[in-house]
Formats: C-alpha cells, structure tokens, sequence
C-alpha cells in the first residue's frame, strides 16, 4: 500500500475485456518524432483487436502512415472519492492500457467486421446492412494488440 492506496494490478484476460466492455472511448496515443499526440476515440474491442474509424485525411492518419506504433488507455467506472480533507480525495477506477500496431483495413469485408465490432460495443444489435460506398469512404483502423494489462483502485 502507498500514500493514495492499494492499487490492484490485472492480468486476467477476461477481466481486461470486461473493463474495455464497459468504457465508453479509448484514447489512441501516437508519436510523431519526439512530440506525442493523444486523442479520444469510440471504439470496439474483439479478438485482441481494438477497431476504430475516422476521416481518410487529418493529423492522426499522417503520424500513422509515419509510425504505426501506436499505445492505448480505457477507462470505465470512474469517479472522483471527495473527503472533508482536501488531501484525502481519492479516484476510483478501472483501465486498460496496451499498445500494438495500427494498420489500415482496405479490405470491404474486415472493414464491415470492424464497423460491427464497433456498433455492438455501444450497443447496437446486428445483423447490419451497410451502404457499401458509404464504408468505402471510412478509414477504419485495427490495433493488433501487442501488450495489454489492467489496473483498478478503490474497489
């Protein structure tokens, strides 16, 4: 135990996926020569793959056809442990982080896989029906995960 608390570290697979579950974005980390670029996406776990898409054009498609290394961090269950003692705040949490390689899925057919992984991850009930031009026009990015483990506090 150390000043802020026990600090609970997870290895369990299924416990890993269970907190992806439940988060609602992903932040995509990526490094862009000596300066680091994060930003916060919607996302889909299956299969040691994390989906996403996004525009064809901008900053984060540029740093990864430079460098498709690529790290991660997702949260769920998180809150702020308020106190009458302003030294005694705490946070309560759950999170993932990992990294891997991010590639470009150009195939038709893994780019409607990702886009299902993704809308079952918020929800959605398939079968979908998907307008092909419509996925054709989507950059869909697949992290092939490397490494990944948990971390939860509070509970």
């Amino acid at each position: 135990m150390n000043a802020m608390g026990n600090k609970e570290f997870i290895q369990n697979q299924q416990q890993i996926e269970a907190i992806l579950s439940k988060a609602q974005f992903l932040r995509l980390a990526l490094s862009d020569s000596d300066m680091p670029y994060i930003i916060p996406m919607a996302f889909g776990y299956k299969d040691n793959k994390i989906y996403l898409h996004c525009s064809r054009e901008g900053k984060k498609i540029e740093i990864l056809n430079r460098n498709p290394r690529v790290a991660f961090e997702a949260d769920a269950e998180a809150e702020i442990i308020t106190a009458g003692d302003i030294c005694k705040y705490n946070v309560r949490y759950r999170s993932v982080v990992g990294n891997g390689q991010a590639k470009f899925v150009e195939d038709y057919n893994e780019k409607v896989e990702g886009l299902t992984v993704l809308s079952e991850h918020y929800g959605k009930k398939g079968p979908f029906e998907f307008v092909e031009w419509k996925v054709n026009r989507l950059c869909v990015i697949k992290i092939e995960i490397e490494e990944m483990t948990g971390k939860q506090h509070g509970f």
